[in-house]
């Protein structure tokens, strides 16, 4: 065996427990070297080449992005995640076969000749925690084993062969974004993923000898002894004692990290630690401890919290916004980021993101201040003004910006009954005189807020409208119960009547005005701007609110984060990858929040192991308006504060339910991707909508077998293809059955239908009904999930595409037969109107109908298409037997598909959208 070469990683504040290490080694082993990684910058006035052993820092092993590495990661997580790396760097500049890892806080006590022998036969030799059951409650229990690791990582033996190699190319890939302590995601440093290393290497030798990697976690099937000048345990020679979780400023304790024993509990080894803190004493402990750890700070000095390195894993897991985090030079730094108001609106008390980074992180403070974005912000602010101090020691660096808010906020405190007097000031010269008032913000929140007891109830009807009514006789007999059955009355006359008569500034209206139902607030809007157009009230009033504080917006870099389902087969995966499709083609930097792959289907909470995180500060949620709510609560809500949030909402009626409303309270506006969407959203959307047609990447597909199908020579294939979880009673497959048949039995050229049918075991009832129906009719049913290229192969290989949807949001499969130069039959109504007419297809006519009952998410009483299945009979058995008369319609199809959803042209509609937001929001600033 050659010289044996061992190694251990360190920061500077621990340099003498590798001093002490290493002594011990080179007691049993004067021909062996140790190496050791310095997982910190140089300390200055340190010299290095005088230590026992020999040095490398972690900034010289080549991890990609190092200074990003460093600050995402804790010490503990940073110490332990650059381990493959260093044994990878030792085995390419020393050329060694063989290496034993060894935590700094191990002192070796005798021979470890047989650990390197080991190494001969064995890819890696490991430790495991436990060698026998605990019966007890004491910490650590078997539990708490399972979900660290069964094998300590303190010690690891490793063989460099054609096996280990890639392992440890493996074990440096996932130690590179997930090396984080987070037991509750089943996740604890470089040790837990060790688990894998039996089943991965098929030589690994488990060491159960009593006498190695002895501590605190198997003392309780462990007794230590003198021994012939040494130590025993167990009757066996103690090669190696694990001092983890010791402090040698507090003796008195065997590890912070277990209450199983005491000193008094287990007086074996109480003399063994003695030696310890000798050993680490004299080898300068109380001299390096006091070493800053580099990698703890910004480059100006101020320590990093360490909720900011979750949130930089988080935000801008792969570096593309701050690649290098301690940077606090330039306008968009992570420190200021860190630094600047997060929030919806204005506010007189501005909190840094950092304190609701805090908040979302911890639950005490999320029972002690429930919302503290908005009626709990002041108390919440006072609370971190004053978290300079333990347990918290946030820097006062991010509460300064707090101080003067604060003091400001503790005088109007003061004067808190002088101000409700001026308030009642203002209502007099409001409601007694008729005087155009100028309310500051405070004053139109307070007035403006719901009167009742319960500020959920719509419509609202304000303290302000309270309070008139309470003074007129006439309003008392009008409306006598306000906050009851005379509330929707009194809230639309307070919009209307009672914002003419007192000459009520918009600020005053606004919050009532959104309350009300769709119907009645358009009303209300056109009855004000006719009455205003005609001169009957004056300007004045609608001077804008006073405010205290306006919020910097950061712009940060160009570019957009999505969040969305980038992988799912559905309508709404699809959409997601179009748009990833086209910000690619537009050379637009992106980054993916990704809402795929959760085990447990939850929305909103990405994987953080595959998430590109949110650097760009407009977010563009591809979700829908029914899941917003749901996907973002489940979102670090500091990330999304303060954002410019876009809603890509596909939905499929005229009509908008009013139970989606509450989505627009998600987002700052609205992309449309038809038209149609855009009608049916601005009628209740207090935000804007933009018609944002999406992209559709163009089609390309090797035609499917069509004697594989069924399809004779000389039949004419019509193709249908629907999803059952997409409401078929919205698809119409009965509808479009009725119209075949007809259409087959019209004579000329044999027909042949065929309907692709997906998650049909959702509705088995359903699909066998239409195999019913489609018997005795030259009609295939194919059922099953089908990959997309298969999915094209069938569009492909159709002579026509056919749809009698009662109802779209867009039409893709339609778009998609349109590239590929299929003619389309189609009825005409909902979002395919946009690319759908008498010049590039067959208009199948339509009459409109109310649905008698609610289907799927479509209430009751809402309105779709029924489209003519005799005119669609008639288009279908036309086409059949001239296929040659639809090439002008083949051709402007597919010119008018790719003028409006190729990559080119929604990549540069995508380039002029975040343009104009970006222009926006530096206004702002």
């Amino acid at each position: 065996m050659k010289s044996p070469l061992a190694c251990t990683i360190v920061a500077n504040n621990y340099l003498a427990y590798a001093r002490a290490f290493t002594r011990s080694f080179l007691a049993r082993h004067p021909e062996g070297k140790v190496c050791v990684l310095i997982v910190d910058r140089p300390q200055p006035g340190h010299r290095y080449e005088d230590e026992p052993f020999a040095v490398t820092f972690a900034d010289q092993l080549g991890i990609p992005a190092f200074p990003h590495v460093a600050f995402r990661y804790s010490i503990v997580e940073l110490n332990t995640a650059v381990k493959p790396y260093f044994l990878l760097h030792l085995r390419r500049t020393l050329g060694c076969d063989r290496i034993c890892y060894f935590d700094p806080d191990i002192l070796v006590l005798d021979d470890l000749s047989e650990l390197y022998e080991r190494l001969g036969p064995a890819d890696a030799v490991l430790t495991p925690h436990l060698t026998a059951p605990i019966e007890d409650r004491s910490v650590p229990s078997e539990r708490e084993i399972l979900l660290s690791g069964v094998y300590n990582l303190g010690f690891l033996g490793l063989a460099f062969n054609e096996r280990t190699l890639p392992f440890l190319d493996w074990w440096s890939r996932r130690l590179y974004r997930e090396c984080v302590s987070e037991v509750e995601r089943g996740l604890f440093v470089d040790q837990r993923w060790m688990d894998f290393a039996p089943a991965f290497l098929p030589e690994v030798d488990i060491l159960r000898d009593p006498g190695y990697n002895v501590a605190y976690w198997n003392l309780a099937h462990r007794t230590v002894a003198p021994r012939d000048g040494g130590w025993s345990a167990n009757g066996v020679p103690l090669r190696f004692f694990h001092f983890s979780g010791y402090d040698f400023r507090r003796p008195e304790l065997i590890s912070k990290f277990q209450s199983r024993f005491t000193f008094a509990d287990r007086p074996d080894v109480l003399p063994l630690f003695r030696l310890y803190g000798e050993s680490i004493r004299a080898e300068g402990q109380e001299e390096v401890q006091d070493y800053p750890y580099q990698y703890g700070r910004f480059d100006n000095g101020v320590p990093v919290p360490e909720i900011s390195r979750r949130a930089l894993r988080q935000v801008d897991p792969e570096g593309r916004r701050w690649p290098d985090p301690f940077d606090t030079s330039g306008e968009d730094s992570f420190f200021d980021w860190l630094r600047e108001p997060a929030g919806e609106s204005p506010s007189a008390v501005p909190l840094p993101r950092l304190a609701l980074l805090l908040w979302d992180h911890r639950q005490d403070l999320q029972r002690f201040f429930p919302r503290p974005w908005q009626e709990d912000r002041l108390r919440f602010a006072h609370w971190f003004a004053g978290s300079t101090g333990a347990p918290e020691n946030v820097h006062p660096t991010f509460t300064a910006a707090l101080l003067q808010p604060l003091r400001r906020a503790g005088e109007r405190m003061v004067e808190d009954l002088d101000r409700k007097e001026r308030t009642r000031s203002a209502v007099s010269a409001l409601l007694d005189r008729g005087e155009a008032a100028r309310l500051s913000r405070e004053e139109a929140a307070w007035l403006t807020a719901d009167a009742g007891h319960d500020p959920r109830r719509r419509p609202r009807v304000p303290r302000l409208a309270l309070e008139m009514q309470r003074r007129r006789t006439d309003l008392l007999r009008s409306f006598p119960d306000p906050l009851g059955e005379d509330r929707a009355a009194l809230a639309l006359w307070y919009v209307t009547y009672g914002r003419r008569e007192y000459r009520l500034p918009a600020a005053a209206v606004r919050p009532v005005l959104r309350t009300l139902p769709w119907r009645q607030r358009a009303w209300a809007i056109l009855w004000w701007e006719k009455h205003r157009r005609r001169g009957l009230h004056p300007g004045a009033a609608e001077e804008p609110l006073a405010e205290s504080f306006t919020l910097p917006r950061a712009t940060g870099p160009q570019g957009v984060s999505v969040i969305g389902w980038a992988t799912a087969p559905t309508g709404v995966g699809e959409a997601c990858r179009g748009t990833l499709a086209a910000l690619d083609h537009a050379g637009i930097p992106c980054a993916l929040w990704t809402l795929d792959g959760r085990a447990d289907g939850a929305p909103g909470a990405a994987d953080e192991a595959v998430s590109q995180g949110l650097p760009y500060e407009p977010l563009l949620f591809h979700v829908n308006a029914d899941m917003m709510e749901t996907v973002q609560s489940r979102m670090p809500g500091p990330l999304v504060l303060g954002r410019h949030r876009i809603g890509y909402w596909f939905w499929e009626l005229s009509h908008f339910p009013l139970c989606f409303a509450p989505a627009f309270e998600c987002v700052d506006e609205v992309w449309a991707p038809t038209r149609f969407c855009q009608e049916a959203y601005q009628a209740i959307s207090p935000v804007e909508v933009r018609w944002m047609p999406p992209c559709v990447q163009p089609t390309e597909a090797v035609p499917a077998d069509r004697a594989a199908l069924g399809v004779k020579p000389d039949e004419f294939l019509f193709l249908f293809c629907f999803d059952v979880l997409s409401v078929p009673e919205r698809k119409n497959p009965f509808g479009l059955l009725a119209a075949f048949a007809q259409a087959a039995r019209g004579g000329g050229r044999p027909l042949r239908l065929l309907l692709k049918v997906n998650h049909a075991e959702a509705q088995p009832e359903y699909v066998a009904d239409l195999r019913r129906r489609a018997e005795g009719l030259p009609v295939t049913v194919q059922v099953g999930t089908l990959r997309r290229e298969a999915l094209n192969g069938l569009t492909a290989a159709c002579d026509a595409y056919v749809s009698l949807h009662r109802s779209e949001g867009l039409g893709l499969p339609l778009i998609e037969a349109m590239y590929l130069g299929k003619p389309v039959i189609a009825t005409g109504y909902g979002g395919v109107t946009d690319f759908l007419d008498d010049d590039t297809g067959f208009v199948v006519r339509h009459r409109l109908t109310t649905l008698e009952k609610s289907a799927g998410p479509y209430p009751a009483g809402a309105v779709w298409a029924e489209p003519d299945v005799d005119h669609a009979a008639a288009l279908m058995r036309a086409l059949a037997n001239a296929p040659e008369s639809a090439s002008a319609r083949i051709a402007a199809a597919r010119q008018r598909v790719r003028e409006l959803y190729a990559p080119e042209a929604a990549g540069e509609r995508l380039r002029r959208e975040l343009a104009r937001i970006r222009r926006r929001r530096q206004d702002a600033a």
